[in-house]
């Protein structure tokens, strides 16, 4: 049978090297294993362990940052929802107390209509009672001239200055004689309060003539204006006055 291996390695020992010259190279450790029959050794690539631990802190710190975000958009989408629950109560809240302002407005209109009513009528109440104790009395208004047209006396007006102690009514009226004959004045004006108190009184004389006069009477178809202050002797506000006529 016929030896198939390689001549050089035949008849050998571990001893029997082959000479080599001194300027041959001396072989790697893979030309070894390559003439001793041996595999060579498959050398794996290893990644280096700081660059992992690195990758693996880089990792964490973007859970950390996404964590973070997750956190702060859900307590602000929390924030959102309670501040519109805070806002739609609070407009619901607005829009019944307005509803209820606008019925109490109603209710308040309503109810000073009727007391304006009720006003009216005690005044008007009031005015008959004391038009039956008082003929001729009427409502004191001031600043507006007041037609009278009874006997020679035509209209007056009344004036009223100064506060409290220092309050003041003046009077002005106007006299006609439409007779054929002379005529003495013979006028008295009154004033009470509410409840039908005579407050103030004046009476007519020359002395209180705009233009001034020689004798007392009027003389036919003559025109006079009259116009002094009242004598005040009770400091309640006057609401009434009367014009007697003699």
């Amino acid at each position: 049978m016929n030896d198939l291996r390689n001549p050089d390695w035949q008849g050998r020992g571990p001893s029997d090297a082959v000479p080599r010259s001194p300027s041959s190279p001396m072989p790697d450790a893979d030309d070894e294993r390559r003439q001793e029959g041996m595999a060579e050794p498959i050398y794996t690539r290893r990644r280096p362990r700081g660059s992992h631990s690195r990758s693996s802190s880089s990792s964490r710190r973007k859970i950390r940052r996404l964590r973070i975000l997750a956190g702060v958009l859900a307590a602000g989408l929390v924030s959102s929802i309670v501040f519109s629950l805070v806002l739609y109560f609070y407009i619901k809240r607005v829009s019944n107390g307005e509803t209820q302002l606008s019925v109490a407005h109603q209710q308040l209109q309503g109810e000073l209509a009727e007391a304006r009513e009720r006003i009216t009528e005690l005044n008007n109440d009031l005015r008959i009672l004391l038009a039956n104790r008082i003929p001729g009395i009427d409502r004191l208004v001031f600043d507006r001239q007041i037609e009278l047209n009874d006997q020679y006396v035509k209209n007056i007006t009344f004036v009223e200055s100064g506060l409290d102690d220092e309050r003041t009514i003046e009077f002005s009226t106007v006299l006609h004689n439409g007779r054929t004959g002379p005529v003495l004045p013979e006028v008295s004006i009154l004033l009470f309060d509410e409840s039908g108190l005579q407050t103030g009184r004046a009476q007519l004389d020359k002395s209180q003539t705009i233009t001034p006069a020689d004798i007392p009477e009027l003389q036919p178809g003559e025109t006079r204006t009259y116009s002094a202050q009242i004598d005040l002797f009770r400091q309640a506000p006057s609401k009434y006055f009367v014009v007697e006529v003699r």
